[in-house]
C-alpha cells in the first residue's frame, strides 16, 4: 500500500481539500468518442453513423477477477479485441491492448469497444482508477523505430488522459538533443521523433487534427511545423501532438471529459464521477 492511501492520510489530504481549495462545480456537456450506435440485444449492435452506418455487429465483454476483454464480429469474423487488466482488482482499469483488422480501422470500431468496457467496468465498480499503458522504450539509435498506439492514444486524447511523463521537464532546451519526421507506415500517419537526454530517450507523437481530433496523415503538416521547434514542444503540452510510447492516467483535470463522453445522462454522469480515484 502506498503512503497516499493510507485511510488517515487520505483524510488529511480531504479535509485540506475542502477547507482551502475551491473545486469547481461540474457541468454536465455530453460529448461522444465514436459514431453512434444501439444495442439490438444483449450482444449485438446497429452502426448508427460514420462509415460503417447500417452496420450489425456482434461485441463479447469477458469479465473476470484480473482482466477483461471486449471482442467485436462481422458475420461470425472477428474484426477487433480490446484487454484490460484489473490491477489491482476491482479498482485498477488498465488499458493496454486495442487490435483492429487492418480494414476496419479508422471507422470507429476501437473506440465503441474502449467506450463499452470502461463503461461496464465503472457500472459494475464501487471505485476506480484508469490508465492507459502504451509505454515502449527504445534508443535513438534503433532501426525499427516506427509509430505505434495510434487508436489507443486518439481514444485517450478525447477521453481526458494526460501523459504519465512530466511533458515541461522532458522537453526543456537544455533535455532535447533533436526533432525529426518518420514517414507514414502502412495505416500509420506520418509521426515525430524527439530524442531526449533523459528517460526514456525517444519520444514518438502525431498530430491531431484540432477539428475532428483525427490523426493527420499530410506529411506537409509536419513539414510546416518543423520551422519552428518551439510550436511542436507546446503542442505537445497542449494534447494536439500525442505520443504514443508512454502511459497516461485520468487525473483530476480530465474527469469531466472523461464521465461527460462515458454517461447518458447528466445522474449517471455524476454517479461515475463520484466512483473515480484520480491519479
Amino acid at each position: 500500500m502506498a503512503f497516499t492511501d493510507l485511510p488517515i492520510i487520505r483524510s488529511i489530504a480531504s479535509f485540506f481539500r475542502k477547507a482551502f481549495f475551491k473545486e469547481t462545480p461540474f457541468l454536465w456537456k455530453p460529448g461522444r468518442i465514436g459514431p453512434r450506435f444501439e444495442w439490438l440485444d444483449y450482444t449485438h449492435i446497429r452502426i448508427l453513423d460514420g462509415p460503417l452506418k447500417g452496420q450489425e455487429l456482434e461485441i463479447i465483454t469477458e469479465i473476470k477477477e484480473k482482466t477483461a476483454s471486449v471482442f467485436m464480429s462481422i458475420d461470425g469474423r472477428r474484426i477487433g479485441r480490446t484487454y484490460i487488466e484489473r490491477d489491482p482488482p476491482g479498482l485498477g482499469i488498465e488499458l493496454w491492448d486495442i487490435a483492429v483488422q487492418e480494414k476496419y480501422r479508422r471507422k470507429g470500431i476501437a473506440s465503441i469497444m474502449a467506450y463499452v468496457i470502461f463503461r461496464e467496468l465503472l457500472s459494475m465498480q464501487e471505485k476506480a482508477f484508469f490508465k492507459i499503458r502504451m509505454m515502449r522504450l527504445m534508443k535513438p539509435a534503433d532501426k525499427n523505430i516506427e509509430l505505434q498506439n495510434v487508436g489507443i492514444g486518439v481514444i485517450g486524447n478525447r477521453l481526458g488522459f494526460i501523459p504519465e511523463f512530466n511533458i515541461d521537464r522532458l522537453l526543456r532546451p537544455s533535455n532535447v538533443i533533436g526533432l525529426s519526421i518518420l514517414p507514414a507506415k502502412g495505416d500509420f500517419p506520418p509521426s515525430f521523433k524527439i530524442v531526449i537526454r533523459t528517460f526514456p530517450l525517444v519520444l514518438i507523437a502525431f498530430i491531431l487534427d484540432q477539428d475532428t481530433l483525427k490523426p493527420v496523415v499530410d506529411f506537409r503538416t509536419y513539414v510546416q511545423l518543423m520551422k519552428d521547434e518551439r510550436i511542436v514542444y507546446d503542442w505537445v503540452r497542449r494534447g494536439l501532438i500525442v505520443i504514443g510510447n508512454g502511459n497516461y492516467w485520468l487525473r483530476k483535470n480530465g474527469l469531466d471529459q472523461f464521465v461527460n463522453h462515458l454517461a447518458t445522462d447528466e445522474l449517471e454522469a455524476r454517479v461515475f464521477r463520484r466512483r473515480i480515484r484520480r491519479a
